[in-house]
């Protein structure tokens, strides 16, 4: 498959496609970003998808949410997901292209939008985008995919006998180093970095050495995206396919 925007799009343009068919980890990246949130922010949800993390932050005491996404379709299911929800405001937006938004976020949330665009220097022009929105003072919480994670996991799964887990043809993870040494040239300090890292290791190393049945839904998978269980454990962005960074202006 042709690795390119309009591909991309063309792909989130799909009525059948969701975002993330994994509702248990969805659930656990909604819950480690709305930790970061503050009540009454100004927040720009770039990249909103069908509005599953937008529904939950508008939720948030005295916050607004210009919420935008390059798809016509993932913005129609936003709307029907957060029709009544007066602090949030949708907009089609192509960060690739000439777009207008404001300048004083306190917060803007990227949540598995940046690996959508399909090569690093692209992600650091819209990164560059995202910096001149902030307040001074204001943060740049980042939920996606890492590379060194992806790569840990899949060690892993190694030592186990199971084939790697491929990166989806659509997305372009980041390199840890080159995000954070890219952010910290930009003048942008990191203040958190976290992961998902139990939820994946049991659920994507653990769980398919006994069982190999595709099946997100599954009572093993809701018990192991039980935050409890993953402060036991404390791996933290060990192994975790998708890895919270949080920069600041």
């Amino acid at each position: 498959m042709k690795k390119d925007k309009k591909s991309i799009l063309d792909h989130w343009n799909e009525k059948n496609v969701e975002s993330m068919y994994d509702k248990n980890l969805l659930n656990a990246e909604i819950d480690l970003i709305k930790k970061h949130i503050q009540p009454n922010s100004k927040i720009l949800d770039a990249g909103c998808g069908e509005g599953e993390g937008t529904y939950v932050y508008s939720s948030i005491k005295g916050v607004e949410i210009h919420a935008v996404d390059f798809s016509d379709t993932r913005l129609k299911k936003a709307s029907r997901r957060l029709k009544g929800r007066k602090n949030v405001t949708l907009k089609k937006i192509d960060f690739l292209n000439k777009y207008e938004l404001d300048k004083d976020y306190d917060i803007i949330i990227s949540q598995r939008f940046i690996i959508n665009i399909p090569e690093w220097q692209l992600q650091k022009q819209v990164l560059l985008g995202f910096m001149n929105m902030l307040k001074t003072g204001g943060q740049l919480i980042m939920l996606e995919g890492s590379k060194n994670g992806a790569n840990d996991l899949n060690e892993f799964r190694k030592a186990y006998g199971l084939e790697p887990i491929p990166i989806q043809w659509h997305n372009y993870f980041l390199s840890d180093n080159e995000l954070i040494n890219f952010m910290k040239k930009n003048k942008f300090k990191l203040i958190n970095a976290n992961g998902l890292g139990a939820y994946f290791l049991l659920t994507r190393g653990v769980r398919p050495i006994f069982d190999k049945k595709l099946n997100w839904d599954c009572n093993f998978n809701k018990i192991a995206s039980n935050e409890k269980l993953a402060d036991f454990l404390k791996i933290g962005a060990q192994c975790s396919r998708l890895k919270l960074w949080i920069f600041q202006k």
